[in-house]
């Protein structure tokens, strides 16, 4: 008799296995199928709800791979799955960056002179000290300009008294060449139009030359010493104007699209907290670097009471307005490197995916290009499970663990 057990469990076995593709059959025979449609076909309302038109073509057969995934009530919670309603929303993108302040380089000036000579008198003894537009810096005294001084003078009275003779009129042309080359000699020397007015008017050489400042701003540099020698091309000061002042900052590659020059700028400081400054970006640069993937871009702020130092390290913020659109938040895309995938509950348990199109990002939201409509609710938790029940549905399988999870309501 014990022998004849194992017979009779495979005979039991192989008897419910008939009956479960028996019943299998049933449910797929096409008998029970053409009397669905034809009671369709006779239903008034079951026509008219297949031909309501949807917002958003989308169907599993849109999504390879893909199914849609029906749970009962009890799986929905036990998930944890939560939805949210989609609406229209105005997308202000804000791209923040750390940039350091400098010096803007189109506002400095370089002190130099063309000839050699001594200081003689300094009037501006410290770096950091503030300078007005033509304020004297310091005075050199120079043998190489009295001589020019000297030779102008004599080309002058050379041109005044005039020639007479039979080469007068040659002798005159000379004398006005003569005065005229002396006298560029002179303004070629950066000499002040005013001091050669004053030697025309004296006819007395000066033996120190003044020289002043060329523009209005704060010393940055200072060489120049009383009784040092002088030399043509050296900087005896470097003034800068700091009343306006650069920002230079950093942008990665995916952002420069959103910024172009004029666009707006608001800077803020640690040691000012609450206050905000407004600038322009004046420049971008046109190559990004290789290392760090970022361009560089520079923009002008008005140095209001001289709040921004150089070398400050400041954070800057620019604002891209991206207008109104659909909005998607960012933890209910599933990002498959191929396409952006979203679910969409249908109700009733019912979770489609869709295939969606999206644009800008702003605030943790994305804007909807396409695959979506406002009237959609989509899920922004457990949309993983839902993404591998799809798959394992689309393959024609179950999760492990999860039966009964992709089974239909009766």
């Amino acid at each position: 008799m014990r022998r004849d057990i194992p017979f009779i469990l495979i005979l039991v076995a192989v008897a419910m296995t008939a009956c479960s593709r028996a019943h299998t059959a049933e449910q797929h025979s096409p008998e029970s199928h053409a009397d669905t449609s034809a009671e369709q076909r006779h239903s008034p309302e079951t026509h008219a709800d297949r031909s309501a038109p949807t917002s958003i073509p989308a169907t599993e057969a849109q999504i390879p791979g893909y199914g849609e995934v029906r749970l009962d009530p009890e799986r929905v919670q036990l998930m944890g799955v939560t939805t949210q309603k989609l609406a229209s929303r105005r997308f202000t993108q804000t791209i923040r960056t750390v940039a350091i302040v400098e010096i803007d380089e189109t506002r400095v000036a370089h002190v130099q002179t063309k000839f050699s000579g001594w200081i003689d008198d300094l009037y501006v003894d410290y770096i950091g000290k503030p300078v007005k537009l033509g304020q004297p810096l310091f005075s050199v005294y120079s043998p190489d300009l009295i001589t020019s001084q000297e030779e102008y003078l004599l080309a002058l009275r050379g041109m005044e008294r005039g020639a007479e003779g039979p080469f007068a009129a040659e002798a005159n042309r000379w004398a006005r060449s003569l005065a005229a080359a002396s006298r560029r000699r002179l303004e070629r020397w950066d000499i002040p139009p005013g001091e050669i007015e004053r030697l025309e008017k004296e006819r007395t050489p000066r033996l120190t030359l003044t020289i002043n400042s060329p523009r209005e701003g704060v010393v940055l540099k200072k060489i120049a010493v009383k009784g040092m020698n002088v030399d043509p091309g050296m900087d005896m000061f470097v003034i800068a104007d700091l009343s306006r002042v650069w920002v230079q900052g950093e942008i990665y590659e995916r952002d420069i699209p959103h910024i172009g020059l004029g666009q707006k700028a608001a800077l803020t400081l640690e040691a000012l907290p609450g206050r905000t400054l407004h600038g322009v970006i004046e420049f971008i640069s046109p190559v990004v670097d290789e290392t760090t993937r970022t361009a560089k871009v520079r923009m002008a702020f008005d140095n209001v009471g001289g709040l921004l130092k150089p070398g400050m390290y400041t954070t800057v913020e620019l604002t891209h307005e991206m207008g109104n659109g659909l909005a998607l938040p960012e933890e209910a895309v599933i990002d498959t490197g191929q396409r952006k995938i979203v679910f969409v509950a249908l109700g009733d348990g019912r979770f489609q995916p869709r295939d969606v199109q999206l644009g800008g990002k702003a605030d943790k939201f994305y804007q909807v290009l396409s695959g979506l409509s406002a009237s959609d609710t989509v899920v922004t938790s457990a949309q993983f499970m839902l993404d591998s029940e799809s798959r394992l549905k689309a393959a024609g399988g179950a999760m492990p663990g999860h039966a009964g999870m992709g089974k239909e309501k009766k």
